[in-house]
């Protein structure tokens, strides 16, 4: 069986078509960027084909792209040739992507375990500017949901670890240095947009 690296391999070229048109783009994006400065610095954390960096680019942002699956960060830089990606994990260190006047995060978490939310949170305060904001998405829920991690295309099974968070589990996992502002509004009745504000650096 196959990994969650790998099942975004294998559909990259999916997500793209799905990601790119405009009806594809968050309803709270509006609301989001207007909290930034304009021309801020903007990482697409776990950004897969690269479609919210192109709209952010398109709103006059610079954004930066990281992620973990190579086909789709192949696609991403060749529709956005003049936005920086980066192949990385978004539990480990990645302070190339900084520093950032905001991060936006769609489905990233998705793939995090509840023990690993707390490391998150940490990784992404390490680029984000004081002051910066955070857009996450997240399906609703709580633990893993077997009928979206486990999926088999031509005839090779992979598992992507899919997991559903509550608001309370990111209060929790979110520390000292993100204050949770609000749940932002959303089309999908399925998914939870909440926004983030960094309070303070990391304490080492």
């Amino acid at each position: 069986m196959l990994g969650c690296r790998e099942f975004y391999d294998r559909t990259a070229a999916r997500w793209a078509e799905r990601g790119y048109p405009d009806e594809a783009e968050p309803v709270c994006m509006d609301e989001f960027c207007a909290l930034l400065p304009a021309g801020g610095r903007v990482l697409d954390l776990c950004c897969g084909a690269g479609y919210e960096s192109f709209r952010l680019r398109r709103r006059g942002f610079r954004p930066v792209g990281l992620d973990f699956s190579e086909e789709s960060l192949a696609i991403a830089r060749e529709k956005n040739p003049d936005v920086p990606f980066f192949r990385g994990n978004m539990l480990e260190p990645y302070p190339q992507a900084g520093p950032a006047d905001g991060i936006i995060c769609i489905a990233g978490l998705v793939h995090v375990e509840n023990q690993d939310l707390p490391l998150a949170f940490r990784r992404m305060s390490e680029v984000l500017k004081p002051g910066g904001y955070l857009l996450a998405s997240v399906r609703y829920g709580t633990g893993r949901m077997e009928d979206r991690s486990v999926t088999e295309i031509d005839g090779q099974t992979y598992d992507r670890n899919f997991i559903a968070h509550n608001e309370a589990e990111l209060a929790a996992a979110m520390g000292e240095s993100f204050t949770l502002v609000r749940e932002m509004p959303s089309d999908l009745k399925i998914w939870a947009y909440y926004l983030f504000q960094k309070t303070k650096e990391v304490r080492v």
